[in-house]
């Protein structure tokens, strides 16, 4: 299996002074066997070394048969409403370790790495340097840049950029939207973040990136969040709009197909409706290791819909999952090695 959707933290990164701390650099506090992560006063995850250790994160693979991970920033990290020096420092000193740790174990690990899209400008020249790491295929970004939706004019330099170095792009949810009504009662997880999603591909796909840059390859976080059950509703609002008017410019039924989705779901029937949203070839494995949310089991999702004879390959989905990401990744199956485990140069 190859799990698209994993995350890293970098253990040494210390702030460069008290104001980065203010504006959100997190701080790691050592305590036993784990590390409590610290963003504006407060403890907001607690990690053992799979999240920063390429041995223990190579070891917890071979346990659970996962045989190569897709390693990103977690979305904590992005600093999009940091000051430009703040965060264009992090995310660059954040690549430079993800792209250490990767290379620690090339056969298993590959990264995506992170962008302070806050600044396009600064973003803009991150996005050269992630195109110079061999082990970095793309990068994470949120569903929001703080100040600028995804579909804002400011960004469509970054979006032509990314487009051109050919990288792939990771959509996770950050910072959900009023809190107070979306996040409530323990739902930032449940409702917060999957709306998130949805507001992005509102940006992606009716806000006119993906017909602007049509050569983008877009992986959904979480299944695409509600978007597979709001799809008849998108077509219908799109087909009332004057020809002229209408973004996307094909059918939004069609239009959403260009797009890729993990199935983290943790649901099968929520996985196969997303399935015949995007299309058996664009749905990929994600787990969200290493944080509590992950599922219990790799694929869990997709073995409950095959048990229900609900996937278009049924017990083929790990050959599937890893073909559909290699694809989303710009990678060859031809030309790409078999996992392997590596002898660890090295560990962050």
């Amino acid at each position: 299996m190859l799990d698209v959707h994993t995350h890293f933290v970098p253990r040494n990164l210390p702030p460069p002074d008290d104001d980065a701390v203010r504006q959100g650099w997190p701080v790691l506090r050592e305590r036993a066997e784990a590390v409590d992560v610290v963003q504006r006063g407060a403890v907001i995850r607690t990690l053992t070394a799979g999240a920063w250790d390429a041995g223990a994160r190579v070891a917890d693979m071979d346990r659970l048969g996962v045989a190569r991970q897709v390693v990103m920033p977690a979305p904590f990290t992005f600093l999009y409403d940091a000051d430009e020096r703040i965060a264009t420092r992090y995310a660059a000193a954040q690549n430079d370790v993800l792209a250490g740790l990767v290379g620690a174990a090339p056969r298993r690990l590959l990264g995506l790495g992170a962008l302070p899209l806050g600044h396009p400008t600064a973003a803009l020249a991150e996005i050269r340097r992630i195109a110079a790491e061999p082990g970095l295929l793309g990068v994470v970004i949120g569903t929001h840049a703080g100040r600028h939706q995804l579909h804002d004019a400011a960004l469509d330099p970054v979006f032509g950029a990314l487009e051109r170095h050919d990288l792939a792009v990771f959509v996770h949810p950050w910072q959900p939207l009023a809190a107070g009504r979306t996040a409530h009662h323990g739902l930032a997880f449940g409702l917060g973040r999957p709306v998130e999603t949805e507001l992005a591909v509102g940006s992606l796909v009716f806000g006119g990136v993906l017909d602007r840059h049509p050569g983008l390859r877009v992986c959904l976080a979480h299944g695409g969040a509600g978007i597979p059950s709001l799809r008849g509703r998108l077509r219908n609002g799109w087909l009332r709009r004057a020809v002229a008017d209408r973004v996307p410019a094909t059918d939004p039924m069609e239009a959403l197909r260009a797009l890729w989705a993990d199935g983290l779901t943790y649901d099968g029937m929520a996985l196969a409706l997303a399935e015949d949203t995007f299309g058996a070839e664009k749905m990929v494995l994600g787990t969200d290791y290493p944080f509590a949310a992950q599922e219990s089991e790799p694929g869990a999702s997709f073995a409950d819909a095959a048990a229900r004879s609900l996937l278009a390959d049924g017990t083929r989905w790990p050959h599937r999952t890893h073909r559909n990401a290699l694809a989303f990744l710009g990678q060859s199956p031809e030309h790409t090695p078999e996992p392997a485990h590596d002898t660890l140069e090295a560990s962050q």
